[in-house]
């Protein structure tokens, strides 16, 4: 591991000196630039926190990648680079991994964001008694240790090679360990960080605003007065404000509203590339423990009338759980699952249900989380009830599903929830998903050749390997049917043209690095 892994080590040494040298020449012009406008947007799903070891929301990812540093981060390119660390490095044998990193920067509050505070985040992320819903996912960093005052020690549980997509995930933001303790819930809504901006106001269901950091020091400023984001989940709303000029960003432009936002003179729609994989994902108990049934539902289901009917082309039928984007070198794509209703019906029969003991299902999807998803639900609903599944829709606001996802599964009032799954590292989309016994994994999925598999994956970093690996797991998924694969979904974002230097990631997540809003229009 090592032997690949300095290569890797030896490029992030380039880029770094590249920044740094680059910071150096640009940090005066950034410190004569104050942050000039307001950048006011309208997200269809409202943000439930912005503790970065519960948040589990694109809109959330995108608060912490404001308030909070990190040692790396994902760039525009979906790429690992540099943020506050220097240099890092494996020991010979992979269960000891350091990062040093640059000092001087602090907490709102004043506290410094020393290795004692870094390593302090890290182990509370680490543990699962703290409420992390990512400790397992990130178990294999083990524990972290502070050395002096700009160096961070993992001691690694387990060799894993995709370390540094773990660290640079939002997830691994650096919060202020004792202000959570002192605060509470209350650190979830007006997070302590040390990023370029920091919450002013969280209204729950409404609004929640974000201003400059007079206290930052770093290579990313912010250049916005004011960050105003508003929760409108109804389409038709969201879009109105921004043909009136009251936002200057709306997120999910629906298909019918695209020709009509391309047609005003003050704004337009993008389309950036997106890996969100959208599906149902089954809670495996009771009937949906039978392989038979859950392909019933697979192959009941019209992907193409849908994406054109209802999401009017803004998708793609899935060819896999693995979304496009996601470490496309260890992505593997199959064919689409069929359509055919009159299988799914024999297939229910195999299993023991019919007219006189229908499976009766629990559908539960959000309003305004992704393109279109309560009719979505309504179109699921009927076509299984079309092959005699008694399939009950049931329509939330979104704190409310959100929630549903974290009571343990025996307790759960469902039977399948809509979700959509969007993550730039294949072992971090497929090991949260399904290792056994990780919280993020929102089914149960249980099957120990994925287990092991997985543990492979983390010990080499020999890229042909990993293929193989990966193959089989995306292979194995596919086949069991854990989800009803339902389709990759595209982005249309409708943005005024007073706004430039905006960007988004295909995981949905805004960056606001070198944003500026035309102040006079």
């Amino acid at each position: 591991m090592n032997q690949i892994l300095s290569a890797v080590r030896s490029s992030f040494r380039a880029r770094t000196v590249a920044a740094s040298l680059l910071l150096a020449t640009a940090l005066p012009l950034a410190a004569i630039a104050a942050p000039e406008g307001e950048l006011r947007i309208a997200v269809g799903a409202d943000a439930t926190t912005f503790h970065p070891h519960v948040n589990s929301l694109p809109v959330g990812n995108t608060v912490d990648g404001l308030v909070f540093q990190q040692l790396f981060r994902i760039d525009a390119d979906n790429k690992v680079v540099p943020a506050l660390a220097t240099d890092y490095g494996w020991s010979e044998d992979g269960m000891t991994f350091t990062v040093s990193f640059e000092t001087g920067h602090s907490f709102t509050n004043g506290r410094p964001v020393n290795a004692e505070a870094v390593a302090a985040s890290f182990n509370q992320l680490l543990d699962p008694d703290s409420g992390s819903i990512y400790a397992g996912l990130y178990a294999s960093l083990g524990k972290a240790e502070a050395q002096g005052e700009d160096t961070v020690v993992f001691h690694m549980a387990e060799p894993n090679g995709h370390v540094l997509m773990l660290l640079a995930n939002s997830a691994a933001g650096i919060i202020d360990t004792e202000a959570n303790a002192e605060m509470g819930a209350e650190y979830g809504r007006k997070p302590v960080g040390s990023g370029p901006y920091m919450v002013e106001e969280f209204i729950g269901g409404e609004r929640f605003t974000l201003v400059p950091n007079p206290d930052y020091k770093g290579a990313r400023p912010a250049t916005l007065e004011r960050v105003t984001f508003m929760a409108v989940p109804e389409d038709g709303s969201r879009m109105a404000l921004l043909e009136t000029g009251e936002v200057d960003i709306v997120d999910r432009v629906p298909a019918e509203s695209i020709p009509t936002i391309d047609a005003l003179d003050s704004a337009s729609v993008i389309l950036p590339d997106s890996m969100f994989s959208i599906s149902m994902e089954m809670v495996l108990r009771g009937p949906l423990e039978d392989k038979r049934v859950r392909e019933a539902l697979n192959i009941s289901i019209d992907r193409d009338g849908m994406v054109q009917g209802i999401l009017g082309g803004l998708g793609t039928p899935s060819q896999g759980q693995v979304g496009p984007g996601t470490e496309d070198a260890l992505r593997v794509t199959f064919e689409p699952k069929p359509y055919d209703p009159e299988r799914a019906k024999a297939l229910l029969a195999e299993a023991g249900f019919g007219p006189d003991s229908p499976l009766e299902l629990r559908v539960n999807c959000p309003n305004g989380r992704y393109i279109k998803d309560s009719q979505v639900c309504q179109a699921l609903t009927g076509q299984w009830q079309a092959i005699g599944v008694k399939a009950t829709p049931n329509v939330l606001d979104l704190p409310s599903w959100s929630a549903a996802h974290q009571v343990p599964i025996e307790e759960r009032s469902y039977d399948m929830s809509m979700i959509g799954r969007a993550t730039a590292g294949i072992d971090f989309t497929v090991y949260r998903l399904f290792r056994s016994g990780v919280s993020a994994n929102t089914t149960g999925f249980n099957n120990a050749r994925v287990d092991s598999l997985l543990a492979e994956g983390r010990a080499t970093t020999d890229l042909e390997e990993q293929k193989k690996i990966y193959a089989e797991i995306q292979q194995i998924v596919w086949d069991e049917m854990p989800f009803v694969f339902l389709w990759y979904q595209k982005q249309a974002i409708g943005i005024a043209d007073t706004v430039t230097g905006f960007t988004i990631r295909p995981d949905e997540t805004m960056l606001f690095d070198t944003v500026q809003v035309s102040v006079d229009g």
